[in-house]
């Protein structure tokens, strides 16, 4: 579950503690995104600490292994990121792409320059991109989103992010674990640890 949902419960925050950092970061920071980029600094705020509805991957059982041996109880989960995409895809009557564009990118904007100059032309049916959709709840109180949640790729934004080979899932409406979420499809698996064994 993410910080942002664990107690003592920041969700009702999300969106200021998102605009204070926005606000600061250059302070803190040398190459900040530029604002328009929502994703970028979702991924940054996470890296830096920040309660967000952005949950840690890493592509790497190593890395992964060295975060849980940090812990008390130390747990290491694995995801199936390309399942959970398929499942997360509430259009059935489209294609279900697994792996979904940068969320930035829109290929037909509102106004298409095109549609300008050729009105007749017909771009067709916009991809629904529920990444894009659960970002938003973001930056939206939370009025956006898709109930499960989704797999992505970050804008590497900080050098610590590609070398911990980092990933997020990205919470939609449905604020509860991916565990409760995901019980019973065999995508998640749970690996606990013998303490005992860090010194080994």
């Amino acid at each position: 579950m993410p910080t942002l949902y664990r107690p003592p419960g920041f969700a009702p925050h999300e969106n200021a503690l998102l605009q204070m950092f926005r606000t600061r970061a250059s302070g803190f920071h040398d190459a900040v995104p530029m604002r328009e980029h929502t994703d970028q600094w979702l991924f940054l705020a996470r890296h830096a600490g920040l309660p967000t509805r952005l949950l840690d991957w890493s592509e790497s059982a190593l890395i992964a292994l060295h975060f849980a041996l940090k812990e008390t109880k130390p747990v290491v989960w694995m995801l199936n990121p390309l399942d959970l995409n398929d499942l997360s895809y509430s259009a059935p009557s489209q294609i279900r792409p697994r792996q979904f564009p940068l969320p930035w990118h829109d290929p037909w904007p509102q106004i298409p320059w095109h549609s300008q100059l050729f009105p007749w032309h017909d771009p067709g049916p916009r991809l629904f991109n529920p990444a894009f959709e659960n970002l938003r709840g973001a930056w939206e109180q939370g009025t956006h989103g898709v109930p499960l949640q989704v797999a992505i790729y970050p804008t590497y934004v900080h050098a610590r992010l590609r070398a911990q080979r980092s990933c997020f899932t990205i919470h939609g409406t449905d604020t509860r674990g991916l565990d409760t979420l995901l019980a019973g499809k065999g995508m998640l698996k749970r690996y606990e640890l013998d303490p005992a064994c860090r010194q080994c």
